[in-house]
């Protein structure tokens, strides 16, 4: 497994497993932006401390610049409208772009396979990486899209425990599927989500939603299936 997967991994658990959103408003304050930072770096430890030869420089600059880059998020002020999904997509371009930089700076090969524990712990760790993404952070794409364009009247729904946890096991099973089964299985997918656009037909912002949440599972499965 590439060592920029593991920072990936860690880097989603931080940002949004163990990111509430009582946590999100504390950012708007110094300390919520350490205590983030603080979460980010020990995740961040706990698989680069392993693998990295010079992993406390690792930990630090990627904390630091975790803050850094929330810091100019928190102080955009932009959080309605399109411009709020705008910034949402540059705040993780730039979170991908420094884990990239020091990935690629921390003295390993570009195409080292890193084993941590054993193999079936990094297979894993390997395959916690769509799945969060596609759970986890599909739900947070999801919220910022409706808080964007109002795809809902009230785009706070999506955070609620009944349509969050559906939209988990919506997207969990469709990303299984893709991993897992025979290309054939891909149909039942593409009729599954035809199925939910003819019934979203007189709602086009719930369209926004279904393409969405297609577009972040279906490519994670085929390039993690690859992978």
């Amino acid at each position: 497994m590439p060592a920029f997967l593991y920072l990936l991994l860690a880097h989603l658990v931080a940002d949004f497993v163990l990111q509430p959103y009582e946590l999100v408003k504390l950012k708007a304050r110094p300390v919520g932006l350490a205590i983030h930072a603080g979460i980010y770096g020990a995740l961040t430890a706990l698989v680069a401390a392993p693998l990295f030869p010079r992993w406390p420089v690792v930990v630090l600059a990627l904390a630091a610049a975790h803050y850094l880059v929330d810091r100019v998020k928190v102080r955009s002020h932009l959080i309605h409208g399109p411009a709020s999904f705008v910034v949402f997509l540059a705040d993780q371009a730039a979170h991908l772009i420094a884990l990239a930089a020091v990935a690629g700076l921390a003295g390993l090969p570009r195409d080292a396979s890193l084993t941590l524990g054993t193999p079936a712990v990094t297979g894993v760790l390997y395959y916690a990486v769509p799945y969060v993404t596609a759970t986890f952070a599909g739900a947070i794409l999801l919220y910022q899209l409706a808080l964007a364009y109002r795809t809902r009247r009230r785009p706070e729904d999506l955070l609620s425990p009944g349509p969050r946890v559906a939209g988990y096991a919506e997207r969990g099973l469709i990303l299984t599927g893709v991993l897992f089964l025979a290309p054939a299985f891909w149909a039942v997918v593409a009729a599954w989500y035809a199925a939910r656009l003819i019934a979203g037909r007189h709602q086009p912002g719930r369209w926004i939603e279904v393409a969405a949440s297609g577009l972040v599972t279906l490519p994670l499965g085929v390039l993690f299936r690859l992978g």
